[in-house]
């Protein structure tokens, strides 16, 4: 019913059907990247599942806390995304980015994400980053299972959490303005 009035609102105006007719995707270059053309199955993920369980088990990830990643697409040049595959547990530090966007993409596991607010409890007194343990506050919360996406625009402080003994995988698609 919308479509039809939009169609007579658009005759009464006097567009021509040709204008309606016109092929949007007229006039943008065909550049095959073959080597782009990417496919995670379920195999692929099992397989990036190991690889960061193992990572985690040989040792501490950055920071010093339970946290790794995979570059699942490294950053080029020719284009404004990538793609990481995360496993954390516990703590990891808020973070914040200047002009990166991330749109998570749960694959397994659950937590808690926390957008927005303020970091607090940083102590600027020359100790090493992973000596340091800030929280935000007045950040929204959202709990977040395998199959939820979350968007995160740049300039927010996100941070995301698990309960002690459980863990969260993602793909973390990062856009970059």
């Amino acid at each position: 019913m919308r479509f039809l009035c939009s169609l007579m609102v658009l005759a009464c105006l006097g567009i021509p059907a040709s204008v309606l007719a016109q092929d949007v995707f007229e006039g943008i270059p065909v550049e095959p990247r073959p080597s782009e053309y990417l496919h995670w199955d379920a195999e692929a993920f099992a397989e990036f599942q190991n690889e960061l369980e193992g990572q985690l088990r040989d040792g501490p990830g950055i920071f010093g806390t339970q946290f790794v990643y995979l570059n699942a697409l490294p950053r080029d040049e020719d284009r404004h995304h990538d793609v990481q595959i995360i496993h954390r547990s516990g703590y990891t530090q808020p973070e914040i980015h200047a002009t990166k966007w991330d749109l998570y993409v749960i694959l397994d596991g659950s937590g808690t994400a926390l957008l927005g607010g303020e970091r607090v409890n940083w102590i600027d007194d020359g100790r090493p980053q992973e000596e340091q343990r800030p929280q935000l506050r007045g950040a929204r919360e959202f709990q977040v299972t395998k199959g939820d996406i979350l968007h995160v625009p740049a300039r927010v402080w996100h941070q995301m959490l698990t309960e002690p003994g459980e863990s969260i995988t993602y793909a973390l698609i990062n856009v970059i303005e």
